[in-house]
């Protein structure tokens, strides 16, 4: 298959299926409430929805715009129809692509990584189903235990560390700027700040990363 053929194809069939998992989505809502016969202020789902589809929106464009070329436009739309994207699908396809000795933005990698988003989610799903079932009551007292409550709370930002060291070996020069520009910020405008900011720092540190390695590759560094 023709790389644009195959990537065409990809955008196609993502397209229509997240066109139909969206349709889904709203069907189930407006379904209920016209099979109860409940009556919808649109003007009050307006005035609620609006905030959070302004804060959503922001942070849902930076993070397709970072994520696809890791794990490639397939895999991504998968995620987004999926969810868990950042702390389950993402981890699942680049540890997949290493092993399997493929990098991110080919198209055997992709292939590679749509396999392991599509893994993943079936085996998450068994998971949840069965921990539903009877591993809940077990594991309560586990997850609700004030001790170990900063560990779970932390499991994404160490999970993501584990996974963003390979890079930073195999690229210091150019992992400089996208690490050390967010940490001298946050020192600068304080962590509250910040973490109300993140979507629009991440964009920034996403341009400025793109036009130093682009400087760096200008001037045969890399």
């Amino acid at each position: 298959m023709k790389e644009k053929s195959f990537y065409n194809k990809i955008h196609a069939l993502g397209r229509i299926t997240v066109v139909l998992a969206l349709t889904s989505f709203m069907g189930v809502p407006f379904g209920i409430a016209v099979f109860n016969g409940v009556s919808m202020n649109i003007g009050e789902v307006l005035q609620n929805a609006v905030p959070i589809l302004l804060t959503f929106t922001i942070s849902g464009i930076c993070e397709n715009l970072s994520f696809m070329p890791i794990i490639g436009s397939g895999a991504l739309y998968m995620a987004c129809v999926t969810g868990n994207v950042s702390n389950m699908k993402v981890p699942a396809a680049v540890n997949a692509m290493g092993i399997a000795g493929y990098d991110a933005g080919t198209e055997r990698g992709d292939v590679i990584s749509m396999i392991a988003v599509a893994a993943s989610t079936f085996v998450t799903t068994a998971i949840v189903f069965l921990g539903m079932l009877f591993l809940a009551p077990l594991f309560a007292p586990i997850y609700n235990n004030a001790f170990l409550q900063p560990a779970f709370q932390n499991m994404v930002p160490a999970l993501f560390g584990a996974l963003l060291f390979p890079y930073i070996a195999r690229a210091p020069k150019q992992a400089v700027v996208p690490i050390l520009v967010p940490l001298v910020v946050i020192f600068i405008v304080g962590r509250a700040f910040f973490s109300s900011n993140q979507s629009y720092i991440m964009v920034a540190v996403i341009l400025l990363s793109v036009f130093y390695s682009y400087t760096l590759h200008k001037k045969g560094i890399i």
